[in-house]
C-alpha cells in the first residue's frame, strides 16, 4: 500500500510542508472561517468573500509553488508529495466551484419563481453545501494521511509505480 524511504528530518519537513498548508486552508478556513462568518452575516454581510479569497490564495500558493519545486532541483520524494498535493488541490477547486455554482443558480431561481428565503436556503443548503462538507472530510482525512506519510517517508504504492524515480532508474 506504501513504500517507504530513508529521507532525512529536513526532507520530510520539505515533504509535509505542502500538505500541512493545505489542512490549514481546509480546516482552518473552510470549517472555522466559515462558522465565524456565519455568526457574524447580519452585521457584515461581505464578509463571507473572505472565504473563498484566501483559499484561492492558498491553492494559487501550492500550485505555483509545487510547479516551482518540479522545475527546481529539489529531491523526487519532496517532489512527489508537492505533485500529490496539487492533485487534491486541483479537485478540490473544482470542488470548490460546485456550491459556487449551485448558489448561484439557486439565487436565480429563487429571484425568478418568487421563492421564499427558509425553502431557497434549504435547497442551496442540501444540494450546494452538504456534499461539499463531505468532500472537505475526505480531503481532510487524506491530508492527514499525507502529512503522516511524509513524516513517516512513505509515499503510495500506486504513485510511486506511475512515476518512478528517475534517479533510481538511472542508477540500475
Amino acid at each position: 500500500m506504501h513504500q517507504h524511504f530513508d529521507i532525512s528530518p529536513e526532507e520530510t519537513k520539505r515533504a509535509k510542508w505542502p500538505h500541512e498548508i493545505f489542512l490549514i486552508n481546509l480546516i482552518v478556513n473552510h470549517v472555522f472561517v466559515f462558522l465565524a462568518t456565519v455568526s457574524v452575516v447580519k452585521t457584515f454581510p461581505l464578509m463571507p468573500l473572505l472565504i473563498p479569497t484566501i483559499s484561492c490564495c492558498i491553492i494559487g500558493y501550492i500550485l505555483v509553488k509545487s510547479r516551482q519545486v518540479a522545475a527546481s532541483n529539489e529531491i523526487w520524494f519532496v517532489k512527489s508529495h508537492w505533485q500529490i498535493c496539487a492533485r487534491r488541490n486541483r479537485f478540490f477547486l473544482i470542488l470548490l466551484s460546485v456550491p459556487c455554482a449551485v448558489t448561484a443558480i439557486g439565487l436565480s431561481l429563487a429571484k425568478m419563481f418568487g421563492w421564499s428565503k427558509i425553502p431557497t436556503i434549504a435547497l442551496i443548503g442540501g444540494v450546494g453545501l452538504l456534499p461539499f462538507m463531505v468532500s472537505l472530510l475526505v480531503l481532510i482525512v487524506l491530508g492527514n494521511e499525507s502529512v503522516h506519510m511524509a513524516r513517516s517517508g512513505n509515499l503510495p504504492k500506486r504513485f510511486v509505480e506511475l512515476n518512478p524515480n528517475p534517479q533510481a532508474e538511472s542508477a540500475q
